[in-house]
């Protein structure tokens, strides 16, 4: 009896040691364990101009220190994950039989893949996580080069939407993976940059783990959808902001916070500074400004809080919206 459950005990031993080696196993892209890696955390959007009329512009192109990536890259297609090119991110690669496709667009707009329209139907076998063979594969490539200008500071890859999992390399190296679709993802790519032509090369599987969250009622087109550029940061950057704007109990005056958040990247040199917030009319016209002044901490973010009142502004409603910048 005894000699049966010690068989017994080491065949379920065996089992479980084999879920969980399948587990190690899995495929990354039907893992639900790894959802990202090394993106950087959400923060609102923005962009770090020379002067202030460009920011009122909020133009991007303006910046000395933004980059579009946008237009004509390289790209291949598998209707297949097994037949997808593993070493794509190798410089040395011959892509001379890729295509070509625009960036941003879909794929399946572009003549590879079919669009699929569902709402509640899975467009794969429904197994969670994991999503079948027939898992087609888009994959990019170009290059780029930097601006002597932005040594010394941090430059970020920011995707704007990636719809698929996307594993993302700079220069043969993996700089890391996202698999949120419309909404961005972005990636600190400084240590691997070189001087002169850099490679960038993402390959985006149609189907992931991530699916099984997206079943809604809408048409699954797959690809780098939205815009993708660099922009450099120095080494002591605002990082994110949270504006909040009110009306005093009388609703007459305007009750104004914000929450702005530095990051010291390595090697930041600026131990001391000052931070403004100004609220501008649509002539202008400066009607509010705070300044403080802080000393940087051990962490690598640090949050200001601003407050005050506006007196009487120009209320928003629907029919008349009035904004301030």
């Amino acid at each position: 009896m005894r000699m049966k459950k010690a068989m017994l005990l080491a065949f379920f031993t065996f089992l479980l040691a084999s879920a969980v080696h399948a587990q190690d196993e899995r495929n990354d892209w039907e893992n639900p364990r790894l959802f990202q890696l090394n993106k950087e955390q959400p923060h609102a959007s923005f962009m770090v101009y020379g002067n202030v009329s460009d920011v009122a512009t909020d133009d991007y192109s303006r910046s000395a220190y933004y980059q579009s990536l946008n237009g004509i890259w390289q790209f291949t297609y598998a209707d297949k994950s097994a037949n997808r090119i593993k070493n794509f991110y190798e410089e040395k690669l011959d892509t001379r039989a890729w295509s070509e496709i625009a960036v941003p667009s879909n794929w399946e707009m572009k003549g590879f893949g079919i669009p699929i329209y569902t709402n509640i139907v899975y467009p794969f076998p429904k197994n969670p996580p994991f999503v079948g063979e027939n898992n087609p594969v888009g994959t990019y490539r170009r290059e780029f080069t930097v601006a002597d200008e932005w040594n010394g500071r941090e430059i970020l890859l920011h995707f704007g939407s990636i719809t698929g999992c996307a594993f993302v390399y700079v220069n043969g190296h993996k700089v890391g993976m996202s698999k949120a679709a419309k909404s961005p993802a972005e990636f600190n790519i400084t240590p691997y940059l070189k001087k002169g032509t850099n490679l960038l090369a993402v390959q985006v599987f149609r189907w992931s783990d991530g699916s099984y969250l997206e079943d809604q009622d809408f048409w699954r087109i797959s690809g780098i959808e939205r815009d993708v550029f660099l922009y450099a940061l120095p080494k002591l950057s605002i990082w994110d902001f949270f504006i909040k704007s009110g009306l005093d109990a009388q609703y007459t005056n305007g009750v104004f916070s914000a929450d702005v958040t530095l990051r010291q990247f390595a090697n930041n040199t600026i131990k001391h500074g000052s931070a403004a917030v100004d609220i501008y009319d649509n002539a202008g016209k400066k009607i509010f400004s705070r300044e403080q002044a802080f000393s940087t901490t051990a962490d690598s973010l640090q949050v200001l809080h601003f407050s005050g009142t506006v007196p009487n502004p120009l209320k928003w409603t629907a029919e008349t919206p009035n904004l301030y910048n």
